[in-house]
């Protein structure tokens, strides 16, 4: 194997660690309950092995006043939608939804997470890297 050999099999190796460096670390996940909307919430590291990352937007209706909260969560299995339950003269709208990548899971759009940018920019530049050596 001759020099130009060995430095692609190790930039090649580099990249594909990097890339699966941060999903060997387990699945990541928003997690927050009962807060508002419109708020973001922390990220944690999923405890279970084959978790999913879990949204519930919670619409609580009392006569003419509305309320939304949403939990953000990380659970085992993906529970089910409640749709329209009344409780007590109250209705109660469960909208769930479950995803199984990391940070997937935010009811509020947000800009990405860093080691998201932080993958495409390695995975452009070794393309580019790659081409080069070739």
């Amino acid at each position: 194997m001759n020099r130009s050999q060995a430095m692609k099999s190790c930039v090649l190796i580099v990249l594909v660690v990097l890339l699966y460096t941060e999903r060997a670390q387990g699945l990541k996940c928003y997690n927050c309950l009962a807060v508002p909307y419109e708020t973001s919430c922390a990220s944690t590291t999923c405890p279970y092995s084959d978790g999913f990352c879990v949204t519930q937007v919670v619409e609580v209706v009392v006569d003419s006043y509305t309320s939304k909260v949403k939990n953000n969560m990380c659970l085992p299995i993906c529970p089910a939608n409640l749709k329209n339950v009344e409780i007590l003269g109250t209705t109660v709208k469960v909208n769930t939804t479950c995803c199984k990548a990391d940070l997937c899971n935010a009811a509020v759009p947000t800009g990405g997470s860093t080691w998201t940018m932080a993958g495409v920019l390695l995975f452009s530049l070794g393309s580019v890297l790659l081409q080069t050596l070739l």
